[in-house]
This record gives C-alpha cells, sequence and structure tokens, in this order.
C-alpha cells in the first residue's frame, strides 16, 4: 500500500534526492462522516485513499505529483519557481483558429494513453483486499471522465445492486466547488504536459448568455 514512485529526473523516490519530496505516512481526518452516510468501511472512497495507499509521496515547496516531478499551478520553470498567470477566456471570444486548436487538443488527449496514471476496475473487496490488482489504461481524457465518475457514483455496500444512493461526494457537499477548482486545474496541467503548450488555458463558458 505504498505509493512513491521514482522521479526521472533523480532516480530516487519522491525526488527525495533532489529535495523534492518524501515518502511519509498518509494523515487523514478523524472526523466521522455526517449523519447522511450512515456507514462505515465499506465504500472505497472512505478515508481517501487509505484504502489503497498508506504512505505516498509528500512534495515540498513549490513541487506536486504523485512522485513530486511536477510544479505546482501557477509555477513553471526546471526548479518551479518561475511564477507565472494564467489567462482564462470566455469560449465565445476565442478565434476560430484558437477553437480549432482547443478541439485539435480534446481530441489528442481522447487518442492518447495516459503515461502517468490507470483506472481501478473494481472494488477493494473484488481485489481480495488488493491482492489481485484490477486495474487499466486510460486515454489522458478518459482518466478525468473516470475520476468524476468515481466521486460522485453511488456507494457501493457490498454484494450485486447492494448500493447507497443518496451520495455524491463530488456535488451535495461543500467540497462541490473547490474540488471542481482542483479538478479543472489538474486537467489544465495534463493537456499542458501532453502538448508541452505551457500557455494552454481552459477556456471559460458564462451559462448566463445560453442562448
Amino acid at each position: 500500500k505504498e505509493c512513491c514512485p521514482v522521479w526521472e529526473g533523480d532516480g530516487s523516490a519522491c525526488g527525495a534526492s533532489s529535495g523534492r519530496g518524501t515518502c511519509e505516512d498518509v494523515v487523514v481526518s478523524a472526523q466521522p462522516d455526517g449523519p447522511q452516510y450512515p456507514f462505515s468501511g465499506l465504500d472505497d472512497r472512505e478515508k481517501w485513499p487509505l484504502v489503497f495507499y498508506n504512505r505516498t509521496c509528500q512534495c515540498t515547496e513549490n513541487f506536486m505529483g504523485f512522485n513530486c516531478g511536477d510544479c505546482m499551478f501557477g509555477y513553471f520553470g526546471e526548479n518551479c519557481n518561475e511564477r507565472r498567470e494564467s489567462l482564462r477566456r470566455n469560449i465565445f471570444h476565442l478565434s476560430r483558429a484558437e477553437r480549432i486548436k482547443l478541439v485539435s487538443y480534446l481530441n489528442l488527449a481522447k487518442q492518447t494513453i495516459s503515461r502517468d496514471y490507470v483506472v481501478v476496475t473494481g472494488t477493494y473487496r473484488e481485489m481480495q483486499n488488493g491482492t489481485n490488482p484490477m486495474f487499466a489504461e486510460v486515454s489522458v481524457y478518459d482518466v478525468f471522465v473516470w475520476m468524476h465518475y468515481y466521486v460522485s457514483r453511488n456507494a457501493l455496500l457490498g454484494g450485486p445492486g447492494n448500493v447507497w444512493t443518496d451520495v455524491d461526494f463530488g456535488h451535495w457537499a461543500p467540497a462541490f466547488l473547490p474540488w471542481h477548482r482542483a479538478y479543472l486545474l489538474h486537467w489544465e496541467h495534463e493537456i499542458r504536459k501532453l502538448t508541452g503548450d505551457m500557455s494552454f488555458t481552459t477556456p471559460y463558458w458564462d451559462w448566463r448568455d445560453a442562448q
């Protein structure tokens, strides 16, 4: 249950030799779940990510990522010490060429298998408590499709059809806004890594202009 991969830059776990991070025990909140979720020890997402990992890379300074190999949002450069602002524009204000580029990036993400991530295809119980790993490679695009599904799906209580439908951790809780903010920042980050276009930003849609 340790996920502390090597950073290719120096060959050490979490880039420890370069001071990027260290492999540490995962610490999660000890607060109980609210009364709207009256279960414990049944769903993979409880006390995330302890069901799957109890040791992960803890990054320092402006570094982030599963192996501390990336720069935190808003930072760039070899040592992640170059601060840059990003300008996110209304999608209706993009030129035709900019819209074509956006769609081409989305298509590329859909057709490119992720180098960094796989998705789980079974519950922890179905994996026999982790002894029979069940993962699949997917595209960069579908990693994010899966993430959004995983955070919002019904709670699985064990056995066929035994689910708790009165839960949506991604939308029916105070984390709705910050979770989606972090989600979109990660999405933008992965598109930049995939395309090499460090100036890429996710356009926004002002839903008040629905026509």
